[in-house]
């Protein structure tokens, strides 16, 4: 693992937060394009994806080759209720799991790196791998959201 691919999801969740934040109130639900997400369900999937992600993080940190779960985030929408809750509240959260991981990740050795847990559909995955993973599912979040 490199201190850049943690600078670089640390960046992504920064820049993410900043630009919903950014959003006007009136615009968060509006739907963009027929079929994708409006604005406030994109940032209700990484409030609730990154908690998938975090326990992923400390099982693999805790656990020998623990087993990961895979979700599908198409059922969150109604499953989690996004169209009720509230957009700050989802980005509090996940600004906090941001800043907890970090602080975690940034305090690992090197062989910590090689951990592994085993994905249902994708295999085996390092810890390095699961953060490459995970910081490349933030910049594509990211992307979405910018549009």
């Amino acid at each position: 693992m490199s201190k850049e691919t943690l600078a670089r999801f640390e960046s992504a969740t920064k820049e993410f937060i900043a630009l919903a934040r950014s959003i006007p109130a009136d615009q968060l639900d509006r739907v963009p394009e027929p079929g994708e997400w409006p604005a406030a369900y994109v940032i209700h999937h990484m409030a609730d994806s990154d908690a998938h992600f975090i326990v992923r993080f400390f099982n693999i940190l805790s656990v020998d080759k623990p087993a990961i779960i895979p979700f599908d985030e198409e059922i969150f929408p109604t499953a989690l209720r996004y169209a009720g809750r509230s957009t700050e509240i989802s980005l509090a959260a996940l600004e906090a799991s941001c800043a907890q991981l970090v602080d975690i990740l940034s305090q690992l050795d090197e062989g910590d790196w090689s951990r592994t847990g085993v994905h249902a559909e994708r295999g085996e995955l390092t810890l390095s791998a699961l953060l490459e993973l995970t910081t490349g599912h933030r910049v594509g979040h990211l992307d979405q959201l910018k549009k």
